[in-house]
């Protein structure tokens, strides 16, 4: 089981708000060290007793950790273990300094699309590895602020193994999710948008198609709609991202097949993260050589 977090752990400043959480850079003093660590805090929002008692809360994020503690890749970030409190729980991983791979993209305009794909291949290596268990390990929420940049410059992904839960929980509580749905709006595959939705390797394409298209764009999938309902509609509908709304990827770019792959609306058409992998690695081979 993960562990239970010893030692002091203080939230030194307020970061960000996700869909479940509230995230904070934090001080991590363990009970046989001197000096603190730097650790992210992720401080899940409170749950509804009257739906699902501290104790079973608990036991399941116990169950859902487990699955990020056994992990260990390069491009996964490492879980370091939970904490919980009278109202909900505490998730703390390593701290990445560099943020999420959006905003490191932002803050670097000067990268090279070699570059970019560099990152995008990390991330697609990571997740080809959660699919090599068995059975696969899905993660149910690839977009870009769930892929951290490490100190070595490294695409890791983060935030599996606990959204599908968080989802679940706050249809009944206060949390604030994809319209009680798995997923974020314009990264969910059509499938997901069903009344019992079943996150597969095939939804994590589709939302992986999404990934290249922000990272390589500039802009989210369906950039031109402001709201989550009328992107959900657009999936719905089979609707694609097109080229005309993301001219920093034109349509004569290679990507652009693999996208369109990636996002059929028939889950069993889609590539696998080996083909991604390998799509991926071709285009930046070729830039770089």
């Amino acid at each position: 089981m993960p562990p239970q977090i010893d030692g002091i752990l203080m939230e030194t400043r307020w970061v960000g708000r996700g869909g479940f959480s509230d995230v904070y850079l934090g001080e991590w003093t363990q009970d046989n060290q001197d000096e603190p660590t730097q650790v992210a805090i992720k401080r899940l929002r409170p749950v509804d007793p009257h739906y699902i008692s501290q104790t079973r809360f608990e036991t399941r994020i116990k169950r859902e950790t487990v699955i990020w503690r056994k992990a260990r890749h390069n491009n996964i970030l490492p879980f370091l273990g939970y904490r919980f409190n009278s109202e909900s729980a505490v998730l703390v991983s390593p701290w990445c300094k560099n943020g999420c791979l959006s905003s490191y993209i932002r803050a670097h305009p000067e990268l090279s699309r070699s570059q970019k794909l560099k990152l995008l291949h990390d991330a697609a290596l990571g997740l080809a590895y959660l699919h090599s268990f068995k059975p696969p390990i899905i993660h149910a929420d690839i977009k870009p602020e769930n892929v951290m940049i490490n100190d070595e410059i490294k695409a890791a992904l983060s935030d599996f193994g606990i959204s599908r839960f968080m989802v679940e929980v706050g249809k009944h509580t206060d949390l604030t999710t994809s319209l009680g749905t798995t997923g974020t709006p314009g990264y969910q595959a059509k499938e997901l948008l069903e009344r019992d939705p079943r996150p597969t390797t095939m939804s994590d394409v589709y939302a992986f198609g999404g990934l290249i298209l922000a990272i390589m764009s500039g802009q989210r999938p369906f950039q031109g709609l402001a709201a989550a309902a009328p992107i959900i509609l657009a999936i719905a509908t089979n609707q694609q991202p097109q080229p005309a709304d993301h001219p920093d990827l034109p349509e004569t770019d290679s990507l652009w097949k693999l996208l369109r792959r990636c996002w059929d609306p028939v889950p069993q058409h889609r590539p696998s993260m080996e083909d991604i992998i390998m799509v991926v690695g071709i285009n930046a081979f070729d830039v770089l050589f």
